[in-house]
């Protein structure tokens, strides 16, 4: 049995090695990057996808002046972006920083800080990325900049982490709620990646992330695995159900950020809208991913205390609305 582990840890340590070595040619965003602000900006082609919006299938919104419309996708480009900017910066980048400055103490440490920290610089220039894509829209759309900081899965990690009882506990917080997060945002950035008839910057900087999220997202479940090795069952139960939890309040609609969006816009009707879809969107859309993620890393249930993905989204714990 012994042996056994040890060479599952062994498969993981060649399996980290490999992802290290193929990130100088997979990352996208280190390669030489097309001049995404060089493009032409299509006054004809939305800024976003209207298929990711919440409410793109109520009454208010199909009935809403195409200008109006237009000015929302624009918003919603920057409510992406900006979501962006804070999963990166407060949610990716502390659980990068955990395995820089303390790796697990296996065979693997090495390695794992050396695909960290190649996370950590990709997650650096994705920042960049989306500030400046975002400028763009607001440069081209002669609109005022977003401001809104109140992300719902933010606040939520915050509170988890205010929570928690033990060092051990909010480190796994920290790389559960990072691990799910790069695992669901390539199901969220599909849409986008592969929609050509929207802004063609809009198009092209999602595309790129996309495809390192692809990767990190690789990155983090084999680190996970390496992780999962060392822990004991009360812990590997813990880091299951926050990946679990991660899955409610990442199909999060944002009703904060569109409230602000239609106040700014003076659109009536959005608050009745908002009230109308609630807060939680398809989460089904996200639930494979997450369930291939915890197969993958040994985390499948077997204990009987341990929470369903479908009891999750029923309880809804933890959701800030």
């Amino acid at each position: 049995m012994e042996d056994a582990a040890i060479g599952n840890v062994d498969a993981v340590g060649d399996m980290l090695k490999k992802l290290s070595t193929l990130w100088k040619t997979r990352a996208a965003v280190n390669l030489d990057l097309p001049d995404y602000w060089g493009l032409a900006y299509d006054p004809t082609k939305s800024d976003f996808s209207e298929l990711l919006l919440p409410f793109r299938d109520h009454p208010s919104w199909t009935a809403a002046p195409s200008e109006l419309r237009s000015k929302v996708l624009s918003y919603a480009w920057a409510i992406y972006n900006l979501k962006t900017v804070y999963i990166e910066c407060n949610v990716v980048t502390p659980a990068c920083e955990d395995f820089i400055k303390a790796p697990p103490s296996s065979i693997n440490r090495a390695a794992v800080q050396d695909v960290m920290s190649q996370v950590l610089l990709d997650e650096a220039l994705h920042t960049r990325m989306s500030i400046m894509a975002c400028n763009y829209i607001y440069e081209k759309n002669g609109i005022p900049p977003l401001e809104f900081v109140n992300f719902n899965l933010v606040q939520w990690r915050e509170n988890l982490l205010s929570n928690c009882n033990a060092d051990w506990e909010r480190r796994l917080t920290r790389f559960a709620v990072a691990c799910a997060s790069e695992t669901l945002i390539t199901d969220y950035l599909k849409t986008m990646a592969e929609d050509n008839s929207i802004q063609p910057i809009c198009h092209e900087v999602t595309r790129t992330h996309a495809i390192d999220e692809w990767g990190h997202s690789s990155v983090l479940s084999t680190v996970a695995m390496d992780v999962v090795h060392g822990l004991s069952n009360r812990e590997r139960d813990y880091l299951r159900q926050v990946i679990v939890k991660t899955v409610q309040m990442f199909a999060n609609n944002e009703l904060g950020a569109w409230a602000k969006v239609f106040s700014m816009l003076q659109f009536a009707p959005g608050r009745d809208m908002l009230r109308d879809i609630g807060d939680t969107n398809e989460i089904s859309v996200y639930t494979h991913s997450v369930e291939t993620l915890l197969e993958r890393v040994g985390l499948t249930r077997n204990e009987g205390n341990v929470s369903t993905l479908a009891e999750a989204a029923d309880k809804r714990e933890g959701a800030l609305v």
